[in-house]
């Protein structure tokens, strides 16, 4: 989606991907926050443990006049020091056999299908591993690909669902219950976020302009019955650069 300064560029970077990406457009905020919300950043890392499903829509409007809808959905499980991110496949979405093409050595990563798995070691500093079922192995990914995976490498994002510092450059209407809505209005652009202060995560957070919308929509789920980071007997392991060619 377009925008019309450098700042909102940043502020609502394309990158539906968590985490998380996939950190979402809207996730990290800018070096230099503006007065507005208080008390969005405090307590940066604090929160419960959760389990979430996230579900994001974005709308486009291309060139050609055609407008064009995307939709899909993340269950989310935070945990102490860990954020486990795994996108929601519908039965026989994923071709097995287009998958299968190539030589094993050489087989295609998917990296929207595989779940991401974020911790956070002695330092504060986050980890990237990508998880896929599929093959049964586990892919860790060195700083310097966070880039090519669509992670931003912020630890509060992850944790958050977006930085708390993005809070900061809002407006914060009047509190209600555990929640405040915060809005930023700029030319055509308006941003909204409805944040709740006791789990520390976004309940929705909608952009929009002249060339679209996106809307994310946060809701708590049961916790599963086995976590899936405990179900990784008998996984392999290896480095994003072995699918390098």
């Amino acid at each position: 989606m377009r925008t019309h300064t450098a700042s909102r560029r940043h502020l609502l970077q394309a990158a539906l991907a968590c985490g998380l990406a996939a950190a979402a457009p809207w996730a990290t905020a800018q070096s230099t926050p503006q007065a507005g919300a208080q008390g969005g950043a405090q307590a940066v890392g604090s929160g419960p443990s959760l389990d979430l499903m996230v579900r994001h829509t974005s709308v486009s409007l291309g060139a050609d006049g055609v407008k064009r809808t995307a939709e899909f959905s993340e269950r989310v499980h935070r945990r102490p020091q860990m954020v486990w991110i795994e996108r929601v496949i519908p039965p026989h979405a994923h071709s097995d056999e287009e998958h299968a093409k190539g030589h094993k050595a050489h087989k295609h990563l998917d990296v929207a299908a595989a779940a991401r798995w974020v911790t956070r070691d002695e330092r504060g500093e986050p980890r990237l591993r990508l998880v896929s079922a599929e093959d049964k192995v586990v892919i860790d990914i060195a700083r310097t690909d966070y880039g090519n995976v669509g992670f931003d490498g912020s630890w509060p994002a992850a944790w958050h669902l977006i930085d708390p510092a993005v809070l900061q450059q809002l407006k914060a209407a009047a509190p209600v219950g555990d929640t405040t809505t915060y809005t930023r209005q700029e030319a055509n652009n308006r941003l909204t976020v409805v944040w709740n202060h006791k789990l520390m995560v976004p309940v929705s957070v909608e952009s929009s302009g002249p060339q679209g919308s996106r809307k994310t929509v946060v809701q708590a789920i049961p916790a599963p019955a086995t976590p899936p980071w405990t179900r990784l007997d008998g996984y392999g392991k290896k480095d994003y650069s072995d699918y390098l060619d």
